[in-house]
């Protein structure tokens, strides 16, 4: 934590205002898979007790973004080319060719509209860099997609595991040489999607998700 500071809580802050601003900053990439997360020095950082705090760390580490052993500090958790190419593609992969199968039939012109309205915040920032927006885009791309299953399971499925999505992403990201490369991506799915054809859809979505870049 040497290279980032919590901001003191006000009075009024409470769990859940902490659980947010340590997600923010993880997903921000202040700070990084394997730093350690002392309770003291967070407690001194933000003039609160330890309590709200602990159960913050709890919270965050049943969502996967936190690893806690006992006897042994809390740390950021990290993302594996196992767990993605052996459980985290596969799982999500199933997840949204099911939710675009069931949800097909019933797509309009007025949801191709919200799926380019992300794709031009994705592009605007592709050019401006912007890895952390580009991946609240590229999660809300394929969240919107799931939703229009009007599957209430599948979709709480695919929100737990949202933060490991969105961890590889990050681990991603960081590979592209050119982040507009990413949008273009997204687009070549829409673009299928927008045809309709389920099995050029099932195709496109295999080679979108399948494409596992590393920051070596």
């Amino acid at each position: 934590m040497e290279n980032f500071r919590f901001e003191e809580q006000k009075v009024t802050s409470l769990r859940h205002k902490i659980t947010d601003d340590i997600r923010k900053a993880i997903f921000n990439g202040q700070l990084k898979p394997g730093i350690r997360l002392r309770e003291i020095e967070m407690s001194k950082q933000m003039g609160v007790s330890r309590g709200p705090i602990r159960e913050a760390l709890r919270m965050l580490e049943q969502e996967g973004l936190l690893v806690s052993q006992p006897y042994k500090e809390t740390t950021v958790a990290e993302i594996t080319r196992e767990e993605v190419t052996e459980v985290l593609i596969p799982i999500r992969f199933t997840l949204e060719q099911f939710a675009i199968r069931k949800a097909l039939p019933n797509m309009t012109g007025s949801h191709h509209a919200k799926l380019k309205e992300i794709l031009a915040e994705m592009r605007d920032a592709a050019q401006k860099r912007d890895i952390y927006k580009i991946a609240d885009c590229d999660l809300a791309f394929h969240e919107y997609l799931v939703s229009l299953s009007d599957m209430i399971n599948i979709i709480s499925t695919w929100k737990s595991i949202y933060n490991r999505i969105r961890l590889h992403f990050l681990s991603q990201a960081l590979a592209y040489e050119n982040l507009n490369d990413v949008y273009l991506e997204h687009e070549v799915l829409l673009n299928v999607l927008m045809e309709g054809d389920m099995d050029k859809i099932s195709e496109a979505l295999t080679v979108h998700i399948h494409s596992v870049k590393w920051d070596e």
